[in-house]
């Protein structure tokens, strides 16, 4: 099954090619949107703001620092399905978390919507570098984990 990583059809990407097109992905253009999304933010004090972007850094740095530290186009490949799957996964329990706030309480927490907001940003940064059925059947299995 072919990745889609930006590459023509068929292409099939080095290892320093798919490093490259993770190291920009994860950065640069990412933190640019991070930035954008916070300043939007009128509500949330500086402190608020450098929270949730110190929060979305780590994680961010923590896939980043997964994948690097691959050896292999494999490797790297496995690495992409993993911490896609992990930011994934992530962004959807904070999605729950603001559903059950806003059931119970009409609102819920501004920082929470700033953070699912910006590991969203991530999910999207690493969604091209994938498979597109892979990142389809992962999205229907989190819609419907025990169906």
């Amino acid at each position: 099954m072919e990745q889609n990583t930006g590459q023509p059809t068929g292409a099939t990407p080095t290892f320093d090619d798919l490093r490259q097109q993770v190291e920009t992905a994860l950065h640069g253009s990412l933190e640019k949107e991070w930035d954008e999304v916070l300043g939007q933010w009128a509500e949330g004090s500086p402190s608020e703001r450098q929270a949730v972007r110190r929060y979305v850094t780590e994680l961010r740095d923590r896939v980043l620092d997964s994948l690097l530290a691959a050896d292999t186009v494999d490797e790297l490949r496995r690495g992409l399905a993993l911490g896609y799957a992990e930011m994934k996964c992530h962004w959807t329990m904070l999605n729950t978390r603001i559903q059950h706030q806003t059931a119970q309480n009409g609102r819920p927490e501004e920082p929470l919507i700033y953070r699912a907001t910006c590991v969203s940003l991530i999910v999207q940064a690493l969604e091209p570098l994938l498979d597109r059925e892979h990142v389809e059947n992962l999205a229907s299995f989190l819609a419907e984990p025990l169906a």
